[in-house]
């Protein structure tokens, strides 16, 4: 449809939880996690900062900490951190969302360079080359122009960036070189009545005037100029049109008119009005494309009604084969804790899209979850063969052996190459150190866990004691117990290991 390209959807509900979901060790990143649920915003904060400050390399971390910066206000720190980005993070799923995190929040030229950077990675990177004409768009239209026809180079086929480069072309005077985009529309995209209209526009004698001219009464071009206003951000002026909007009699009155007063009402952060008319637009205007509903369940989310935002995907999937559809869907079963769900949404996705990276991983994980270890081995093995430097599968696969006390050979194989990616990340020492104690290895456990003793994780601290008793240190091991039954009170495990360890003290 006309606008898919046009809006860059930025579902911030995806930055919310992390982009993998292995079997947590790392107590601190769990824990502000709920902090950030919760909404406790500066408590969340803090432990983020502790893990970066731990592992400079935990990627995923650096978006959660610049979305809380945001809205905490923190203007110095969100400088700092996007300096660390600079230096540390090159993985470009981490920056694009960062880079759409910032746009969203108004930090345009912040995002740019996040933008950037990725092209600079991957200069055949499409969502960047996309999100920067996107941008460009309102500002400088020829560097606009520039990045829409770098991604026509890689994708000639993707017709639905010809209706922005016509806008931007007739915006820039150049009526002729406007309507030989239209031309290259496709046949189905020509017969959308947004895209009759605007030809229609850059057809007609009206001129493109940046300032935009109050006088102007017709109802056909009123639209236009209204959604021009609002993603130029002149949110007075399109005001000012919207009011004469209003004004249209209903039997001119054309449903796409609601979209761009949903639109409007988002970029003003009145999003039960936005609800209001997207709500409408789906209802009259039937659309065939998944960013209405897209936009709908977004706005859900912003007001905490994830409910309602999975009702609308679930049947929408029922009229549009949509992977962005499901690839929403996905995250709120994940969160929700629905595997079963989750699954028949991966699996699905994993027949249509390679779009969506890691479904092999989230399948494994999902799997594990319930409790399916010969599902969960085959998928996360899978996920390695697929991406052999999935530092987070290597160590999930290891764990699981480790913790099932089988193939540990293997297992010390995985966590090593794991440790290769991040050698910092508390939990794959973790995972070497337990290896090692199922080994029968315990000095060598015991040299790994000192590493990671401060780590203040219910799980490690649990494992060092395991070794410590293994080495009959078991004031040691006591005090580690102990430790971990504080952060985790509803251990009976550990309950029941300090018993037999407070015996042996006394004989």
């Amino acid at each position: 449809m006309w606008y898919k390209k046009i809006l860059k959807t930025c579902i911030i509900v995806f930055l919310l939880y992390p982009a993998y979901c292995f079997k947590q060790t790392y107590y601190l990143y769990s824990k502000a996690l709920l902090d950030l649920q919760n909404k406790n915003y500066k408590s969340a904060i803090e432990k983020f900062e502790k893990v970066i400050k731990e592992d400079k390399q935990a990627i995923d971390v650096y978006p959660q900490l610049i979305y809380l910066y945001i809205l905490e206000d923190k203007k110095d720190k969100l400088k700092n951190i996007l300096s660390d980005i600079e230096n540390f993070v090159n993985d470009i799923e981490t920056l694009t969302n960062i880079g759409n995190i910032l746009i969203f929040y108004g930090y345009r030229d912040l995002g740019i360079e996040i933008f950037e950077k990725i092209l600079k990675l991957d200069n055949k990177n499409k969502d960047a080359l996309l999100t920067l004409a996107q941008i460009y768009s309102t500002t400088d239209p020829e560097k606009s122009l520039a990045y829409y026809k770098k991604y026509s180079e890689i994708e000639p086929n993707d017709t639905s960036i010809y209706l922005p480069m016509a806008v931007i072309e007739y915006k820039l005077g150049r009526v002729e070189e406007a309507k030989k985009y239209l031309e290259n529309l496709s046949d189905e995209e020509k017969e959308n009545e947004n895209v009759k209209m605007i030809e229609q526009l850059i057809s007609s004698s009206t001129i493109y005037q940046p300032n935009y001219d109050e006088e102007i009464d017709d109802i056909k071009i009123l639209p236009i100029l209204f959604y021009f206003a609002t993603l130029q951000g002149d949110l007075d002026k399109a005001e000012k049109y919207l009011k004469k909007i209003e004004k249209i009699p209903k039997k001119d009155f054309l449903p796409e008119y609601n979209f761009y007063i949903a639109i409007f009402y988002e970029a003003k952060k009145q999003i039960p009005k936005a609800i209001k008319y997207m709500s409408k637009f789906i209802k009259f205007a039937k659309p065939m494309d998944d960013i209405p509903y897209i936009k709908l369940s977004y706005y859900y989310m912003l007001l905490n009604k994830t409910n309602e935002a999975e009702k609308i995907l679930s049947k929408t999937t029922k009229k549009i084969n949509s992977d962005n559809i499901k690839k929403l869907l996905f995250y709120i079963y994940l969160d929700k804790k629905n595997y079963k769900r989750a699954i028949s949404v991966l699996e699905d996705l994993s027949s249509s899209t390679t779009t969506f990276p890691r479904i092999n991983f989230y399948l494994g994980y999902c799997f594990d979850q319930l409790g399916d270890f010969e599902k969960t081995v085959y998928y996360m093995k899978k996920a390695i063969e697929e991406l052999p430097e999935d530092h987070e599968a290597l160590n999930y696969l290891g764990y699981l052996y480790a913790d099932k006390n089988i193939n540990l050979d293997e297992s010390e194989e995985l966590i090593l190459r794991a440790l290769k990616y991040s050698p910092t990340n508390y939990a794959y020492i973790d995972s070497l150190g337990w290896v090692y104690y199922r080994k029968k290895m315990y000095e060598k456990a015991e040299e790994t866990f000192e590493n990671i003793k401060e780590a203040n994780d219910p799980i490690i601290y649990e494992h060092i004691g395991d070794v410590k008793s293994a080495l009959h240190k078991y004031q040691e091991a006591l005090q580690f117990y102990k430790k971990s039954l504080k952060l985790n009170p509803k251990n009976k495990a550990i309950r029941k290991k300090i018993k037999e360890i407070e015996k042996k003290l006394k004989k």
